[in-house]
């Protein structure tokens, strides 16, 4: 298995694993609202891979996982659009992209790392509890309670205010 940064040409692969992925979030929550990952199209994850970082799993030449994250400031990064495809779960695939943008992250000298996701979702809740993200806050601005997940990195202070409406 290789982890390597996205290129243009794998947006319709990526496409494809995010769909199946946020299939899952969707059906196992029951959720009756839009699940972002979704209504995503190929020009969506081409403006990613142009202005964001993204990131790709590669395994015998096929993409099965995706991560993205954004600078929102200079102490601050966001990570969103992380999926595996359901058919390879539980096999550290997931594990191995975090801890990518992770170490990103740090060697950018961010000083703490943010995401979303539903709180009713306990298995992706345990998940980043597992990796030293805790609840920073929820809200429901977006029709659903939604845990803002912090990992911090170096132990200073950071103004988490801009991953609030992301």
């Amino acid at each position: 298995m290789d982890i390597r940064k996205a290129t243009p040409g794998d947006a319709p692969a990526i496409l494809a694993v995010t769909h199946k992925a946020f299939t899952l979030y969707h059906d196992e929550l029951h959720a009756d609202y839009v699940v972002g990952g979704l209504v995503e199209t190929v020009d969506d994850i081409l403006h990613d891979i142009a202005a964001h970082h993204v990131y790709v799993a590669e395994l015998d030449g096929q993409i099965v996982g995706s991560i993205r994250f954004q600078k929102l400031t200079d102490d601050l990064a966001y990570i969103y659009r992380f999926g595996v495809s359901p058919d390879i779960n539980n096999t550290g695939i997931g594990s191995r992209l975090l801890a990518t943008v992770i170490e990103q992250c740090r060697r950018d000298k961010f000083k703490a790392i943010a995401l979303h996701t539903n709180s009713r979702y306990y298995k992706l809740a345990r998940y980043y509890y597992g990796k030293h993200f805790y609840v920073h806050s929820t809200s429901t601005d977006k029709g659903y309670i939604r845990a803002l997940f912090v990992l911090e990195l170096d132990g200073t202070d950071y103004d988490i205010s801009p991953a609030y409406n992301k």
